[in-house]
């Protein structure tokens, strides 16, 4: 099911009711606090959630024609009744923390019609969204003054299939003084897993509804026909030859888009696609489930396109694939991302990557301009690539704040290079994008990557040439090297020896610069210094790369770390 994120500070909370009022009055927070709940007390702040807020009035409209709604509601009508005769509330949010269905009632749990840290500051419903897992909040641990005596803990619901956060299911009750979890923890953990298993039970029918049209298009295996739901393909063996990655991930937004329109959606293939499409919907109880599209080659001898990943996407190293999937899972929102790391980690190529095949429109604030000046062309809904923040002026980042505040949902990556400590402008911006951060590991952290890099960066050999090929000497000597300069130093030592060497066969140590050819000149590290180096790691990317930060985490000076990384960096 899912794995527990216990409060920081319920055993704690008589001194973060201190802490919280010496915060609201602008006043140093002592030392202790967690430092998530004091983020998140920021995050409120910045969004502008006054602490005395009085929730809106139980009856406010809710979504309707909700699939989740209408697989839940039977469900906990049959668990409700299990809240007993205690004061508690029961709960369900979608994907936007709206609230569909609410049942029970205790004094000071009013009903509120959402749930987003930007209405209402922290809560366990945002919390256990954000991080796909059982959270719980207690007490002081909220922003509003209504909820500092009231404990929570919310589960996320995720698709059968997917695995993406559907909504949250919540019990919220009185202030609760002992251990966590949460005396009705089991409870909603139970409500959420019957939940699911209801929605697994009715995504069956549609996606044989599917299926069965798949089958009738295909009748003659010579048709090349694809069939899509946003989700799940079926595609034929000729439309497999004909279709390229970049035409069947048009097609999936062409379903995606009918279901959600529940109308017909034009399709837009990318430019030399070698093929139209012709659309029908396929509908289920009046609903549009997906579509089947017929392929047919615009020519016979049109030359096919050859995709080819970006070099910032190769490699299978954990922390890559870690970052890689955590920034996918991000953009399937509309909602800002920031992509930190080091210089020459691959943050920009990344961004482009995930919004890929749209035309986003790339702002870089080191080359100067005037960013309003940079967002007045920028046409709605086309996606945006912010390139190093840390370079924003002041008045560059009022209006990126000012565009976020009035526009939530959009579709912005922002690309930031940790280094000197940021103005507190730029540091509520990153306040406000803590939670949709992704740490772009540095290539030293993921060396084993360096062989499938080295395949990707290197240039298309002149035709009658072989590809460039490395001694296993010459490959031992690059996994070595510290690389400061992460992938886009890689890039420029590759092309510089498919440029200029002269000799024939693998690259042999020899032709490597200087500095990769003679290796670290760093001591071997004693088994306590590797795991200090891991803890000093590991501290880093939880704080973004920040180093004052990361220091006062791990309780010593800046100087310290500074010293500490050039030791082990030799």
């Amino acid at each position: 099911m899912t794995t527990t994120e216990h409060s920081p500070a319920v055993h704690a909370l008589p001194p973060l009711r201190v802490a919280r009022e010496r915060f609201l009055s602008g006043r140093p927070v002592p030392e202790g606090v967690p430092e998530e709940v004091l983020a998140a007390w920021r995050r409120a702040r910045f969004f502008g959630v006054p602490h005395d807020l009085r929730l809106p009035a139980a009856d406010t409209p809710r979504p309707h024609r909700s699939p989740l709604l209408g697989a839940a509601r039977p469900v906990l009508e049959r668990i409700a009744p299990a809240l007993g005769t205690g004061p508690s509330v029961l709960l369900l949010t979608d994907a936007r923390l709206r609230v569909l269905w609410t049942s029970g009632e205790a004094p000071g749990l009013a009903p509120c019609p959402e749930l987003s840290e930007q209405l209402v500051g922290h809560n366990s419903a945002a919390l256990a969204l954000r991080r796909r897992r059982r959270a719980e909040v207690h007490g002081p641990e909220h922003f509003l003054d209504v909820w500092q005596d009231v404990s929570a803990v919310s589960v996320p619901v995720l698709a059968p299939k997917g695995g993406q956060a559907l909504g949250t299911l919540t019990v919220a009750s009185h202030l609760c003084a002992g251990r966590p979890p949460h005396p009705q923890a089991a409870l909603a953990e139970a409500a959420a897993g019957a939940v699911e298993a209801e929605l697994l039970a009715r995504a069956g029918r549609p996606e044989q509804v599917l299926l069965d049209a798949y089958l009738r298009a295909t009748r003659s295996e010579h048709r090349a026909v694809a069939a899509l739901d946003g989700r799940n393909r079926l595609i034929s063996a000729a439309a497999e030859r004909l279709a390229t990655p970049e035409v069947l991930r048009a097609l999936e937004r062409t379903a995606t888009a009918a279901r959600h329109a529940d109308a017909p959606a034009g399709v837009e293939l990318p430019a030399g696609a070698g093929c139209d499409a012709r659309i029908d919907l396929v509908r289920h109880e009046g609903a549009v489930v997906g579509i089947v599209a017929f392929l047919e080659p615009t020519a016979e001898d049109a030359p096919r396109p050859r995709s080819r990943p970006l070099p910032c996407l190769a490699g299978s190293s954990l922390p890559w694939r870690h970052a890689v999937e955590r920034a996918t899972e991000l953009v399937r929102t509309p909602e800002p991302v920031l992509l930190t790391g080091e210089r020459g980690t691959g943050k920009t190529a990344l961004a482009r990557e995930l919004l890929e095949p749209g035309d986003p429109m790339l702002v870089d604030a080191a080359e100067g301009g005037s960013l309003e000046q940079e967002l007045a062309r920028w046409g709605a809904g086309r996606p945006l690539v912010l390139r190093h923040a840390e370079r924003l002026t002041q008045p560059a980042v009022a209006t990126l704040n000012s565009l976020l505040d009035a526009r939530p949902d959009t579709r912005l990556l922002v690309t930031h290079t940790p280094g000197t400590p940021p103005g507190p402008c730029l540091q509520r911006l990153l306040d406000k994008l803590a939670a949709r951060t992704v740490v772009l590991p540095p290539l030293r952290e993921r060396t084993e990557d360096i062989r499938e890099l080295l395949t990707a960066l290197a240039p298309r050999p002149a035709p009658g040439s072989p590809p460039l090929t490395w001694t296993l000497d010459a490959l031992r000597a690059l996994e070595q090297h510290p690389w400061p300069g992460n992938v886009t130093e890689l890039a420029h030592v590759v092309h510089a020896l498919a440029e200029h060497r002269r000799a024939s066969g693998p690259v042999r140590r020899a032709e490597l610069p200087d500095p990769v050819r003679e290796g670290p000149a760093s001591r071997p590290l004693s088994p306590m210094e590797h795991a200090e180096r891991a803890t000093i790691l590991e501290t880093l990317h939880r704080h973004g790369g920040n180093k004052s930060r990361a220091a006062a985490a791990l309780g010593i000076g800046r100087a310290t770390l500074y010293r500490k990384l050039r030791e082990y960096e030799g």
